[in-house]
C-alpha cells in the first residue's frame, strides 16, 4: 500500500475519531457537562494553588468565574484538533492548496453547525452561534498548523537536497 494511502486512511479514521468525540461531548446534558467542566478546573486550581488561603465558598466562586474560559477553550482546542486531522486528510489528495484548506475549513465548519444543533437535543443545552465561531477559529487554527508544518518540511526538504547537490 502506499504511503500517501496509509497516510490518508490514519488522518481519516483521527478524523472521525475527533467528531465522535465531540459528539459524545455535546449528548452530555448541561448537568453533566457542567460537572465535566467543573471537575476538570477544581483539578487544575489543586494543582496549582490558586485557592490556597480560600475558604470551600471562594473556591467553588473560582471554579464559576472560571467555567466560561474553559468551556470555550476546550471548544477551541477540540476543533483545532478536528482542522488538523481535516487538513491532514485532505492534504493527502493531489489538489489545490485553496482548495485543501476551503474543503479542511468546510469540514469544521460544517461539522460546528451539527453540533451546535446536536445539542439543543440535549437536556440543559443550547445551540449558539458563538461556539460555531470559537469552533471555525479552532479548525482555521488546525488548518494553519498544518500548513505550516507542510511549508516548514518542504523547506526543510529542499535545503537538504541542495546542499548534496553541492556537495
Amino acid at each position: 500500500m502506499k504511503k500517501t494511502k496509509i497516510t490518508r486512511y490514519i488522518f481519516f479514521t483521527l478524523m472521525i475519531l475527533t467528531c465522535i468525540i465531540i459528539f459524545i461531548f455535546s449528548s452530555q446534558n448541561g448537568e453533566e457537562s457542567t460537572e465535566v467542566s467543573d471537575g476538570f478546573i477544581s483539578r487544575f486550581i489543586d494543582i496549582f494553588p490558586l485557592t490556597k488561603n480560600q475558604t470551600e465558598e471562594q473556591k467553588q466562586e473560582t471554579i464559576e468565574n472560571l467555567q466560561f474560559i474553559v468551556r470555550k477553550t476546550a471548544h477551541f482546542s477540540i476543533y483545532t484538533i478536528l482542522g488538523i486531522t481535516s487538513m491532514g486528510f485532505i492534504n493527502t489528495y493531489n489538489i489545490s492548496y485553496k482548495k485543501k484548506i476551503g474543503i479542511s475549513f468546510l469540514i469544521g465548519f460544517l461539522y460546528a453547525i451539527s453540533d451546535e444543533f446536536h445539542q439543543l437535543f440535549s437536556s440543559g443545552r443550547t445551540a449558539k452561534v458563538m461556539d460555531v465561531g470559537i469552533d471555525s477559529a479552532g479548525v482555521i487554527f488546525g488548518i494553519f498548523i498544518v500548513y505550516v508544518i507542510i511549508k516548514l518540511y518542504k523547506t526543510l526538504k529542499t535545503k537538504t537536497k541542495n546542499k548534496k547537490v553541492n556537495i
